[in-house]
């Protein structure tokens, strides 16, 4: 049985490392649950491996929990797997909150993975945790929990003791990130520099190999199971920086000169060393630039050098002047001789004045691509929200009428947040253009971790009918003013050939028809619908845009999608728009 806790808090004194900054940069924890018996989990396996080779142990985290229905499965383990109500496999929970279900060869990529840890990998920590002795030999563990927050505080939270095993043969097979044991303690901690300290003990069985154990500490929030920070015994580089940026890394504002950002920190978190930052555009209208400010007020265009010694760190903020109507997508390169790979933190400006917004919900892929080239053939201004770098917020809501989201073969398609925000899209009227693989099979199957079927026939005026046709031809329908005399092949040439699960959709209510129908099948692949009471019109995919296998047809289906949404409308309540130059949209 494990030893009794021990609960210290004590106040750090003014010279405690870091005593100014408020928080700590954020370690990820991914918990996979998983089974022996499972198909489809080593794909989980595969995508977890890549993000652990892009991202050091002290950034991310992972740990299996095996099911007692298979091999390597313990009560801990189990009860893990009921805390998250997770009944198949694989589903990987990351930071307590965000569950991708299933696995494929997209999910072995690490793509949808990727994504989730790199939108929270600049998120700030109110707390940090530190793992101050670890004996395999007996269990022993004593790890550190310090707040760093002023106004956040652990109220009856918890903190989670976590027994791995790496390299762990079952059968025929080895095993990698393996839970062996679990414990949990509560914790209450408030108040600035204020620190709790734990001392418990795991249960470790001869038999295992002592070399190869590894403990993970964390602390998550009981209310909604957020996890707040990490920490492991794996090794961490000796040198390594992080930055955490309180904000949005995606700003919406007029096509016109503006403040700065709000300034950001960059941490050295490993030993000292110089470091030298610079700003790269990636794309960006002619006559736009971007430049950073220091923390003594001087303004830089180029590269810049600055010394940070072991937990020291200076702050930046982002200036950018746009000139017109698009957006500018650009990061700040933090490198050193000493690092790896260099530390970069991507931002976008988006000018509020675009005609479209196309919404970047495909993971790590860059399918946006796509529709930027057929948006460009279309004679059309647009701009990018990724939403890995930040949720779409009321300034989106007030600045774009039309949206194009699109996610590939990512998860969550549309999570709690997106489906939230589309809500108010649509009931305030708004146009939405969406496609991916997927979206109907998570939002109509309970075990997703994203099920709601009732938002998916409400707003979409969809049925959802199977989650992968196998069909890769689609024939428009005679008289739709949207794919009248249009056949699609969504396989092969210039298209993204990324098509794993076609979904088959259907109309819901009298509100919605179909517009595209698999060839020689009785299945439906996309649908058009107004809703009768908003006004609101949607044209949906149940497979990927990107995936069509030539620019011509991509365009076609677009600029006829967006013609029928309104784009070229002159009259906007009732007044002139003023721009006569589109009265009618020619496709290529």
């Amino acid at each position: 049985m494990r030893n009794a806790v021990v609960l210290l808090c004590v106040m750090l004194g003014a010279a405690a490392p870091l005593a100014a900054l408020d928080a700590y940069p954020k370690t990820s924890l991914a918990e996979d649950g998983t089974a022996t018996w499972c198909g489809y989990c080593p794909d989980a396996y595969a995508g977890l491996d890549v993000v652990h080779s892009q991202y050091s142990y002290g950034e991310f985290i992972s740990a299996r929990y095996y099911a007692t229905s298979g091999g390597l499965g313990t009560p801990e383990t189990d009860a893990a797997l009921a805390y998250y109500g997770i009944n198949a496999f694989p589903t990987v929970v990351f930071n307590g909150q965000t569950m991708v279900v299933g696995g494929g060869a997209g999910i072995a990529t690490g793509g949808p993975y990727l994504s989730i840890v790199g939108g929270a990998y600049f998120q700030p920590a109110p707390i940090r945790i530190e793992i101050l002795s670890f004996d395999p030999a007996s269990g022993e563990i004593y790890a550190n929990v310090t707040m760093y927050s002023e106004t956040d505080a652990l109220i009856g939270d918890h903190v989670r003791f976590v027994l791995l095993e790496q390299d762990v043969v079952y059968g025929t097979e080895e095993y990698t990130y393996v839970t062996r044991d679990i414990t949990n303690e509560t914790i209450n901690l408030y108040g600035a520099g204020t620190a709790a300290g734990f001392t418990t003990s795991f249960d470790v069985d001869p038999g295992w190999n002592q070399a190869n154990l590894h403990a993970v500490v964390f602390v998550q929030r009981a209310a909604d199971k957020e996890v707040l920070q990490a920490v492991s015994t794996f090794p961490e580089p000796d040198y390594s920086v992080r930055a955490m940026v309180p904000f949005d890394r995606v700003k919406v504002g007029p096509s016109a000169p503006g403040p700065p950002s709000p300034p950001f920190t960059i941490m050295n978190v490993g030993l000292a060393d110089t470091f030298t930052i610079e700003l790269v555009v990636d794309h960006a209208p002619a006559g736009w630039t971007a430049s950073y400010w220091d923390d003594q007020g001087t303004n830089h265009t180029g590269p810049w050098s600055f010394a940070l010694g072991l937990e020291e760190s200076t702050e930046f903020s982002v200036d950018v002047v746009p000139t017109s109507p698009g957006y500018m997508k650009f990061h700040l390169e933090v490198s050193t001789p000493n690092l790896t790979t260099p530390l970069i933190i991507p931002f976008s400006y988006l000018t509020d004045d675009a005609d479209v917004l196309i919404v970047d919900d495909d993971g790590s892929e860059t399918y946006e691509n796509y529709y930027t080239a057929a948006l460009d053939s279309l004679g059309l201004t647009y701009a990018v929200w990724d939403l890995a770098a930040g949720k779409l917020n009321d300034e989106v809501l007030q600045a774009y009428s039309l949206l194009i989201w699109q996610v590939g073969l990512s998860y969550p398609t549309l999570d709690a947040d997106d489906r939230d925000f589309l809500s108010q899209h649509l009931d305030n009227g708004g146009k939405l253009f969406l496609t991916g693989q997927d979206i109907g099979w998570e939002l109509n199957y309970s075990s997703s971790g994203n099920y709601d079927p009732a938002w998916y026939h409400s707003y979409l005026h969809a049925n959802w009918v199977t989650d992968d046709t196998n069909n890769y031809y689609l024939d428009g329908v005679g008289g739709d003013p949207i794919t009248d005399g249009l056949d699609l092949h969504i396989q092969g040439g210039d298209g993204a050939n990324n098509q794993e699960y076609p979904d088959a959709i259907a109309p819901y209510d009298s509100d919605a028809t179909t517009i595209l129908a698999y060839r020689s099948s009785s299945y439906k692949g996309a649908i058009r619908a107004t809703d009768s009471t908003s006004g609101a019109r949607v044209v949906y995919l149940g497979f990927g845009y990107e995936a069509i296998d030539n620019p011509q047809d991509r365009a076609a289906l677009l600029g006829a999608s967006l013609e029928w949404m309104g784009v070229n409308e002159l009259f906007i309540d009732g007044f002139e728009s003023g721009d006569t130059s589109r009265w009618s949209l020619t496709v290529p």
